[in-house]
């Protein structure tokens, strides 16, 4: 059935079933897809350096790879997301030398946005005992685009084929391009281009973007202004993140 958007559920749940099925690969191995684990170099630009001071206080010794992390609250565990997506999603924002490829094809800044909110409600829920692809889609549509979809089949790739999909989107690091690299090291890199493949899956619904969770009004505003700007943008995304998380746990216990 068509909505008000003109995007049908049909096409929603083909969206958000492709999503899911990449984000469920990216939360198996976050190292991997979500790697932040190197240092920038000296010649990164402010923003970078600051997220890397972030992410050196936010992320401890006891990650999703630990033995111990089942032992540690749910809340933590998703608190751990949280910040890992955060920092991924402010470094996609840091790197324009990939802007190109998007750019002109889909609402960039909207697109990103959801990119890294959709992950906050698959962790979320991941975290909470809902672990199948599959039941993060409707998830996805009550969250990201107020919409409650009707049960259906969806269709989620499969392990190896959204392994090759997020692989073939992986900008290759090189030693010594850093200045043409936005400063992004190989980490950081992995992340930037793993948040920005997942924003290109939303071109299909891109009228319902707006829809998404916001932060406060105010860091919306400071993202507008000249350098400030970008600290206010990843304040934003933040803040969208944290409440995307918030209404995740809360469809959950209903």
């Amino acid at each position: 059935m068509a909505k008000k958007s003109g995007v049908s559920d049909v096409t929603v749940t083909k969206v958000l079933g492709t999503y899911a099925g990449l984000v469920h690969r990216v939360l198996t191995d976050p190292r991997r897809w979500l790697g932040l684990d190197d240092d920038p170099p000296p010649s990164a630009p402010v923003p970078l350096k600051i997220l890397d001071a972030v992410r050196d206080r936010a992320f401890g010794k006891t990650t999703p790879a630990s033995p111990r992390w089942s032992e540690l609250p749910v809340q933590k565990r998703v608190n751990w997301w949280l910040r890992r997506i955060a920092v991924s999603a402010g470094l996609a924002a840091a790197a324009p030398r990939l802007a190109g490829a998007l750019a002109d094809r889909i609402p960039l800044q909207a697109a990103l946005s959801v990119s890294s909110t959709g992950l906050a409600v698959c962790a979320t829920a991941r975290e909470h005992g809902v672990t199948a692809a599959q039941a993060w889609v409707p998830l996805l549509a009550a969250v990201l685009f107020d919409r409650d979809l009707a049960p259906r089949q969806v269709p989620v790739p499969g392990s190896a084929k959204a392994d090759a999909a997020l692989a073939a989107a992986l900008p290759a690091a090189q030693p010594g391009k850093h200045a043409s690299t936005g400063g992004l090291g190989g980490g950081a890199l992995r992340a930037a281009g793993t948040v920005w493949h997942l924003a290109r899956g939303f071109r299909e619904v891109s009228s319902l973007l707006d829809e998404r969770p916001h932060g406060l009004l105010l860091w919306r505003v400071v993202g507008k202004l000249p350098v400030v700007g970008v600290a206010g943008g990843w304040l934003d995304e933040r803040g969208g993140i944290r409440r995307a998380s918030k209404r995740t746990a809360k469809l959950l216990r209903q």
